[in-house]
Parts: structure tokens; sequence; C-alpha cells
């Protein structure tokens, strides 16, 4: 960590009029000489005046516009970027760590709400530039301490939108209820409406029948349905009218020839093994893959690929990146979890290491395929999950798609406008237009030259409250 007088001269020295060192700043501000990123054209705008007041964006106007300028706390930025906030829409933000319970003859999995899980990884997220989040399967009283903490201005956090908890066919304590028939559904959905709930999560070991009902259920309810699959063909469940998948991780007997699905079956182990048995039968430019890349065109679900939770798991036996970010990032408890024994390797000899990496190419081809559909495409990173640290994995996953062959307009728009039309807030946020929440990401670079450059964040803008160099420091726990 930097000694704090450094941060401030090179915060005085970047700012034209800084605000007081590491607080966000309350009142009118401008924003004036930046440049603001059209992702949807590819493009960015001359220099231009932003003016922040109540958290939106008041006006917009030309750089060194007065009316822009006027009785506001003005920054000048020098040229820099101006972006949306991100949206990571595949957070576990209060989970805590996997435990075995012994009770009695049975053996019990339990990972439980933790509120200061949910604050640590909170300030990380926004300290990393994300603004809004969706949590696809938790606990909802635990999410609704966070919304009313956040709103009174008890923490600092992302804007949380929840599912409640997964359904599936077993029970995981505090992640997961188990449903066994298609009243039990019904059931579980109407009761996580009543609760709070945004969406409607589905899980593995859910039959047709059941997911089904579930589906039909969320529908009836108003709510958005996603799940994770892997029985059932992501083509089957979207004709069902599922709106929304997570992982890109197929997985389905069905969307394999019957030659392949006898080879698979014959040698498959099952559990994470599958992560790369899988893929060592399907064929990404067969028949299969071209009927996913139709069902993502013509049922356009909101889909985020998680490829780094996956890629982190691929290169577990050897010193990395990810390691590296959750060592200094994650929660204690949850690396302690990581580090003692929960992986998505566990169990994995060197061989299948060696095989993991090498179907990663045929991931990144099925990710560069479905993103250059009509789908409704967004970026998620399964945070809470291991070596998934917060807020700085979300820009390990936007270079993983870069790296895969996705054009960096369509991530931008994914980890923004997409994003927020899928959470129905895209009114109001996502983009940057008057009357639109001021949740914004100030860059020393041009993102649409290099994804990568979206780390290298100057500022970020949270509910119209400014935090620059040392409150992103602190944030950060640095």
């Amino acid at each position: 960590m930097r000694p704090l007088i450094i941060i401030a001269i090179l915060v005085c020295t970047l700012l034209a009029s800084p605000p007081a060192q590491g607080q966000p700043q309350p009142g009118a501000l401008a924003l004036d000489n930046v440049q603001v990123i059209d992702a949807a054209n590819g493009r960015v705008g001359d220099p231009q005046c932003v003016r922040i007041e109540a958290g939106k964006l008041a006006l917009i106007d030309a750089a060194g516009s007065a009316a822009c300028r006027e009785k506001t706390q003005v920054l000048d930025l020098g040229g820099r970027y101006l972006m949306p906030g991100l949206i990571d829409m595949h957070v576990h933000l209060d989970l805590g760590p996997l435990e075995i319970l012994h009770e009695g003859s049975q053996v019990v999995l339990q990972a439980l709400p933790d509120d200061e899980i949910a604050e640590h990884n909170a300030r990380r997220l926004v300290a990393f530039g994300v603004t809004t989040v969706r949590n696809p399967g938790g606990d909802l009283e635990s999410a609704a301490r966070y919304k009313a903490r956040r709103a009174a201005g008890e923490l600092v956090g992302p804007e949380l939108f929840s599912a409640g908890l997964i359904i599936n066919n077993t029970e995981l304590r505090g992640l997961a209820v188990a449903a066994e028939t298609p009243g039990d559904v019904r059931r579980l959905v109407a009761e996580q409406v009543a609760a709070g709930a945004d969406w409607i999560k589905f899980y593995t070991g859910l039959s047709p029948e059941l997911l089904q009902a579930g589906i039909d259920a969320a529908r009836e309810h108003g709510r958005p349905s996603v799940a994770h699959l892997e029985d059932v063909a992501w083509t089957d469940a979207l004709a069902m009218g599922l709106g929304g998948i997570v992982h890109l991780m197929p997985l389905s007997p069905n969307l394999l020839t019957p030659e392949q699905r006898t080879a698979w079956k014959s040698t498959s182990r099952g559990g994470t093994h599958s992560f790369f048995e899988w893929w060592e039968h399907f064929d990404v430019d067969g028949p299969h893959a071209e009927q996913l890349v139709a069902s993502f065109e013509e049922h356009r679900p909101v889909f985020d690929a998680t490829l780094m939770v996956f890629h982190a798991a691929f290169v577990q036996d050897s010193d990395n990146s990810y390691k590296v970010d959750a060592r200094r990032y994650a929660h204690p408890r949850l690396l302690a979890n990581w580090e003692e024994w929960f992986t998505f390797g566990l169990g994995w000899e060197a061989d299948d290491f060696e095989r993991a990496r090498a179907v990663w190419p045929k991931v990144q081809q099925m990710a560069t395929r479905l993103h250059a559909t009509n789908a409704r495409m967004t970026v998620g990173t399964d945070m809470g999950n291991p070596w998934v640290a917060p807020g700085i994995s979300l820009h390990r996953e936007l270079g993983l798609l870069a790296e895969a062959g996705v054009p960096a307009p369509r991530l931008l728009q994914a980890a923004t406008a997409n994003a927020a039309d899928a959470l129905g807030i895209g009114e109001r946020t996502g983009r940057i237009a008057t009357g639109f929440d001021a949740d914004l990401l100030v860059l020393d670079a041009n993102p649409l030259l290099d994804i990568t450059h979206t780390r290298q964040i100057h500022a970020v803008v949270l509910d119209g409250q400014l935090f620059t160099t040392e409150a992103l420091n602190q944030l950060k726990g640095e």
C-alpha cells in the first residue's frame, strides 16, 4: 500500500478541484472534460461536461459548459473516459463457507448467509466499479437486511437484485431448497415472491416436469426465471419458456450425438470432472452447437457465461492470478475454505488439469458464437465460489471473453445496458443519459480499444457520490 501522502499528492495532481480525501462527496458535481464511451456504436464522443445532482445525471453538455459547472464541485478530468457502472449478474453476495456437518447418521452440506461477508464483498465490488449486482440464489432475509442497511447509508455497496434459495431436488442449507412435486415447486415460487424475490432460480436436479412447473409459476407471478442446467438441454428449457441461463457448461447428454453420448457415458466420472469430460465429446461446429445458437437467437435468454470460475478450476494446479486476487481481496473465511478443501478441482489429478485446459478453446469458441447472437448477453462471475474475488473478477471475466474473441463494444454493452435491461431497470441505469442514475466509472484509458482498460479506474460514482483514489483503496482494504 502506498503511503497516504503519496496518494494525496497524486489525487491533487490529477483533479483540478479535489474533494476531501477518502470520503464520498455529497452535493452537486460536474465531471468536466470527459469523453463518454458510446458502446452501442463503438465510439467515443467529444469531450463533455456531465452534471450530477441528487444522485442523477442532471445535464450533459459540451466541455466547459457554464450551465454544467454552475454552483457545483467541478472536476476537470483531462479527457479521461466515462462509462456506466459495471453490472455483475452472478454474485452470491453473502454466501458463507461451504461446510460439511454430521448430524446423527446424516451428512449435511450448508453455506449460510453472512452479513459481514456481504459487507466485505460489497465494498470491494464498488472499489472495482461494480455498481449493481444480481444474486441468482441466496437468502432473501439476508438480502433484505443488506438493502435496508444500504438505503440507510450504513454500508457502501452496489444495488442488489436477488433470487431466493435455489429450487432443486435436494437441499443445501443457506443456498438451495428441495422440491419433489410440481406442487412443491409452485409453493416455493409463491413463497419466494411473497418474500421479495426479484428472480426465481432453478437447478440441475429438477426433472423436465418440475422445471416446467417452476417456469410457469414464475411467469404467473411476474418474475423472470433463470436456471443452471445439465441433464435438461438448454434448447428444451428455452422452448419451455425459461428466461435465463447461467454458466457456459451445457453438459446435457441430449446435446451430443448417440455416438458421442455413449462414449461420454462410458467413461464419465460425474461431478466437476464433467466440466471438461463433456466438452471432449461436444462438437462446437456440429449440429447441436448450431441448435444452441439458433435457440439463443429465437428465445433471447438472459445469459452470463461465468468463464472465470471454470478457468480458475482448470489452472488450479499452479499458482495463478485468481489465487493472487483471492488472497488479496476475498473474505478471510472464504479464502480459508478454498485453501483448506472446497474447490471445483477437488480430486482432480495432474492429467485432469491438462485435459481441462485442452478443451478450453472449445469453451472460448462457444462463448464467441453465443455473444454474436441477439440474445440478452450479460456478464457474471459466480462470486462466492472458489477463487472468485469480489470486484476484480468481473474484469477478469471481461478479459477472458475478449481473449475468446468477443469484441470490446459488445462486452461493454453486456456489462452495462444489456444487464440493466435484463434487470428491468434499463430506463434508469446502464447508460449515460440525462435523468439516469449517477452510477459511473471514470477510466484512464479507452476500454473500446482494449477491454483490460476497465481496470484503470480513476474514480467511481455510486448513487451520485464520488470515490477517488484513497477512498477506493480503503474500500479494497488496502
